[in-house]
């Protein structure tokens, strides 16, 4: 750890690692986590555990997360109430960021180290708060990498979500040919696997990360299972939480 209190980068890997993230604190959760447990793959779910946007019913329950902590996924925090950060003054965001570590910490008992800034909105002061505040990782939601990049500034591979912005992307990635490029921009799952299959061939971290009440919202279940199982139980492969990320690799 260098003497500000950051994790330096690791080294790019030569071989592939997978990591995966799911944001919010949903009951769905709970269906996420068991496709993970099916494919072999590790997991850090971001809460918010009062969040806002989320009606308390349909929240993931305090048994629902300590259930994953016992499975062995990572509970990372994404704030108390999951409000956007740039939109609340300086002090208001730090209560923000150390009232969902703490609350996430009494459920679970275990240290929480991994943050998400909400909606990937931030500023560098709250860069700042977060490292203060005890993280050692906070995961944004900027794609299209296969480097794990700062690590309070996480960045990630792919979404679970079709963006429709992401024409040039799909263009570029199919090297021009309209007819990948079209099957890339409009269907996720296989923008996900051509990236996979990327960090196959080129070494590095594949993150994927999205939000089970997403993914149920848009009938995306079958979509996400064919990436999961496709990523999924290879020798090749090494699967790590985000936290993992930043710890140093035993051969």
């Amino acid at each position: 750890m260098k003497a500000n209190g950051t994790v330096p980068a690791r080294p790019a890997l030569r071989r592939c690692e997978v990591t995966t993230s799911w944001d919010d604190g949903h009951r769905l959760d709970r269906r996420l986590a068991a496709l993970l447990e099916r494919y072999s793959i590790a997991g850090t779910f971001y809460i918010a555990p009062r969040n806002v946007e989320i009606r308390p019913a349909e929240r993931l329950p305090p048994e629902g997360i300590r259930e994953l902590a016992d499975r062995n996924f990572e509970i990372g925090a994404h704030t108390l109430t999951h409000q956007r950060l740039p939109m609340l003054p300086s002090r208001q965001a730090a209560v923000e960021i150390r009232t969902g570590k703490e609350e996430l910490e009494g459920i679970t008992g275990s240290a929480v180290t991994s943050f998400c800034y909400p909606c990937g909105a931030y500023t560098a002061t709250h860069v700042r708060q977060v490292r203060e505040i005890g993280f050692r990782l906070a995961r944004t939601v900027m794609r299209n990498s296969l480097r794990p990049g700062p690590p309070l500034e996480l960045l990630t591979t792919v979404n679970a979500y079709a963006h429709r912005v992401d024409g040039p992307l799909a263009l570029r990635r199919s090297g021009l040919r309209l007819r990948t490029a079209a099957r890339l921009y409009l269907n996720w799952d296989d923008l996900a696997i051509h990236w996979f299959e990327q960090c196959l061939g080129r070494g590095g971290v594949f993150h994927l990360w999205g939000h089970s009440w997403e993914i149920e919202a848009r009938g995306d279940w079958r979509r996400l299972e064919r990436v999961l199982a496709h990523i999924g139980n290879r020798r090749d492969v090494r699967y790590v939480t985000n936290r993992e990320l930043t710890e140093p690799v035993v051969p």
